[in-house]
Protein backbone atom coordinates (compact mmCIF):
# COMPACT_ATOMS: atom_id res chain seq x y z
CA UNK A 1 0.00 0.00 0.00
CA UNK A 2 1.35 3.41 -0.93
CA UNK A 3 1.53 6.49 1.27
CA UNK A 4 -1.59 8.05 -0.28
CA UNK A 5 -3.55 4.92 0.59
CA UNK A 6 -2.35 5.03 4.18
CA UNK A 7 -3.26 8.70 4.44
CA UNK A 8 -6.74 8.01 3.08
CA UNK A 9 -7.21 5.07 5.44
CA UNK A 10 -6.14 7.15 8.44
CA UNK A 11 -8.48 10.00 7.43
CA UNK A 12 -11.34 7.53 7.26
CA UNK A 13 -10.43 6.00 10.61
CA UNK A 14 -10.29 9.37 12.35
CA UNK A 15 -13.54 10.58 10.78
CA UNK A 16 -15.30 7.32 11.58
CA UNK A 17 -14.08 7.41 15.18
CA UNK A 18 -16.14 10.57 15.77
CA UNK A 19 -19.39 8.97 14.59
CA UNK A 20 -19.07 5.18 14.65
CA UNK A 21 -16.47 4.53 17.29
CA UNK A 22 -13.05 2.96 17.11
CA UNK A 23 -12.10 1.56 13.68
CA UNK A 24 -9.16 -0.83 13.31
CA UNK A 25 -7.48 -0.01 9.95
CA UNK A 26 -5.50 -3.29 9.81
CA UNK A 27 -8.64 -5.33 10.41
CA UNK A 28 -10.51 -3.17 7.91
CA UNK A 29 -8.01 -4.21 5.22
CA UNK A 30 -7.88 -7.92 6.05
CA UNK A 31 -11.37 -8.86 7.34
CA UNK A 32 -14.11 -8.48 4.73
CA UNK A 33 -16.95 -9.00 7.22
CA UNK A 34 -15.57 -6.31 9.53
CA UNK A 35 -15.07 -3.89 6.65
CA UNK A 36 -18.61 -4.51 5.35
CA UNK A 37 -19.99 -3.81 8.83
CA UNK A 38 -17.97 -0.59 9.24
CA UNK A 39 -18.87 0.70 5.78
CA UNK A 40 -22.55 -0.14 6.34
CA UNK A 41 -22.53 1.90 9.57
CA UNK A 42 -20.83 4.77 7.74
CA UNK A 43 -23.51 4.81 5.04
CA UNK A 44 -26.36 4.57 7.56
CA UNK A 45 -25.18 7.66 9.46
CA UNK A 46 -25.54 9.85 6.39
CA UNK A 47 -22.50 12.08 7.03
CA UNK A 48 -21.45 13.21 3.56
CA UNK A 49 -17.74 13.51 4.30
CA UNK A 50 -17.63 10.06 5.89
CA UNK A 51 -19.55 8.51 3.00
CA UNK A 52 -17.15 10.02 0.46
CA UNK A 53 -14.14 8.77 2.41
CA UNK A 54 -15.75 5.32 2.72
CA UNK A 55 -16.29 5.15 -1.03
CA UNK A 56 -12.68 6.18 -1.69
CA UNK A 57 -11.36 3.58 0.77
CA UNK A 58 -13.57 0.88 -0.73
CA UNK A 59 -12.32 1.76 -4.21
CA UNK A 60 -8.71 1.75 -2.99
CA UNK A 61 -9.17 -1.68 -1.37
CA UNK A 62 -10.82 -3.07 -4.50
CA UNK A 63 -14.20 -3.54 -2.86
CA UNK A 64 -15.86 -1.23 -5.40
CA UNK A 65 -15.32 -0.82 -9.10
CA UNK A 66 -13.91 2.59 -10.03
CA UNK A 67 -16.42 2.85 -12.90
CA UNK A 68 -20.08 2.01 -12.70
CA UNK A 69 -21.15 -0.63 -15.26
CA UNK A 70 -24.39 1.24 -16.00
CA UNK A 71 -22.47 4.38 -16.90
CA UNK A 72 -20.26 2.57 -19.40
CA UNK A 73 -23.18 1.02 -21.31
CA UNK A 74 -25.41 4.09 -21.39
CA UNK A 75 -25.36 6.22 -24.51
CA UNK A 76 -24.67 9.84 -23.79
CA UNK A 77 -25.77 12.54 -26.20
CA UNK A 78 -23.29 15.37 -26.67
CA UNK A 79 -24.29 18.71 -25.25
CA UNK A 80 -24.66 21.44 -27.84
CA UNK A 81 -23.31 24.81 -26.78
CA UNK A 82 -25.87 27.59 -26.58
CA UNK A 83 -25.65 30.15 -29.35
CA UNK A 84 -25.08 33.59 -27.87
CA UNK A 85 -25.62 36.58 -30.08
CA UNK A 86 -23.10 39.35 -29.64
CA UNK A 87 -24.82 42.66 -29.10
CA UNK A 88 -23.16 45.99 -29.24
CA UNK A 89 -23.09 47.72 -25.88
CA UNK A 90 -24.94 51.02 -26.31
CA UNK A 91 -25.25 52.35 -22.76
CA UNK A 92 -21.71 53.56 -22.12
CA UNK A 93 -20.50 57.13 -21.88
CA UNK A 94 -19.12 57.16 -25.44
CA UNK A 95 -21.81 55.35 -27.39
Amino acid sequence: MDSNGLILLSKFSVSARRLIGSVNPAKLIKDSEYSAEVFQKAFELGDEELIMLALEVQTMLGLLNATAPAASTAKVAPIKPAVVEEKKYMFGARS
